[in-house]
């Protein structure tokens, strides 16, 4: 795994150390940064706002998975995601209009279904690897945080950059703890740019990038979302077409029980292992074109930049 850069450290240590003694209210060091930076109360109050206008949403795009628990890089670019807030995800992968893969995930309830090979995989407690679970990892790439519940105490202001409206901060596990989670935001209004998730060693157990924000509504939502999960050498990537804001879900769909004894009912095998399993995708690469599929597919390659975080209508 991954440690932060050196000079995000540099920033974070003169403001860690007065972070015990700053007063309820008072989160920031200002003398750090320049008069106009923005404050913590404003940069959280945005994120809560757009967070409070999406309770679903439903779109179709293009999904890439890597993990050592698939055979291959698995690529659907026929791919349709449903989310509902807080932490519900529905996801079928297609190939020429046939469904290969539909992954679900409720909580901390996990299933995968491999329909053309009558299989599928399922944990109602969810599944822990090494530093991640199933439900973090979905709960890093659409919500990290219940940004209206994270205390401003919290909260650290490490650098502004005025002229790209960029902002880099540390959430903290608890008033005058440890790091647990980094982030750089672009504003205003305040969209997620890039979020680390941290260990209690500094160790980054999940990277998320996002770009291409959509507005819609008022609500800004980005089009391209790739997660990175170093210790399980395992990453995501989303990029959505053709966005609808709140739609109505049926609530049948997150009964994972109900669905995994129904799939059985049906002939399905329920396998305990997703290796040999589904492989419908587009996949079959070496383990250098794994990274190479992955990277030209999700932009997460060496070199990306960070995009503009505005400027997009929704389609």
């Amino acid at each position: 795994m991954s440690l932060l850069p050196k000079t995000v450290w540099l920033w974070m240590l003169p403001v860690l150390a007065l972070a015990g003694c700053a007063r309820l209210g008072e989160p920031l060091n200002h003398e750090l940064l320049p008069p106009d930076a923005p404050t913590v109360g404003d940069i959280l109050a945005s994120l809560a706002e757009n967070e409070a206008g999406i309770a679903s949403f439903r779109a179709t795009g293009t999904v890439v998975l890597q993990s050592p628990e698939l055979e291959s890089t698995q690529i659907s670019r026929e791919s349709t995601i449903l989310y509902r807030n807080p932490l519900d995800l529905h996801v079928i992968g297609s190939k020429y209009g046939t469904r290969f893969v539909e992954l679900t995930c409720s909580g901390e309830a996990f299933l995968i279904q491999f329909p053309t090979e009558r299989q599928f995989y399922y944990r109602p407690a969810g599944e822990r690897f090494q530093t991640v679970s199933t439900s973090e990892m979905a709960r890093e790439m659409f919500q990290p945080e219940a940004w209206g519940h994270v205390s401003p105490a919290r909260v650290r202001v490490l650098a502004y950059d005025a002229a790209a409206q960029t902002v880099d901060l540390v959430i903290l596990d608890r008033r005058g703890g440890a790091p647990r989670r980094w982030l750089r935001l672009q504003g205003s209004p305040w969209v997620v740019l890039e979020n680390h998730l941290l260990d209690p060693d500094g160790r980054e157990l999940a990277v998320t990038v996002k770009s291409e924000y959509y507005v819609k509504d008022g609500i800004r939502f980005p089009g391209r979302v790739e997660s990175a999960f170093p210790g399980e050498n395992a990453r995501m990537s989303f990029a959505l077409r053709k966005m609808d804001l709140n739609p109505p879900v049926e609530g049948q769909l997150f009964d994972l029980k109900r669905q995994a004894h129904d799939l059985e009912r049906r002939g399905f095998e329920q396998v305990e292992t997703l290796r040999n399993s589904g492989g419908g995708g587009e996949g079959g690469f070496t383990e250098a074109g794994q990274e190479a599929a992955f990277d030209a597919e999700s932009g997460m390659g060496p070199g990306s930049g960070l995009p503009a975080a505005l400027g997009n209508e929704a389609p």
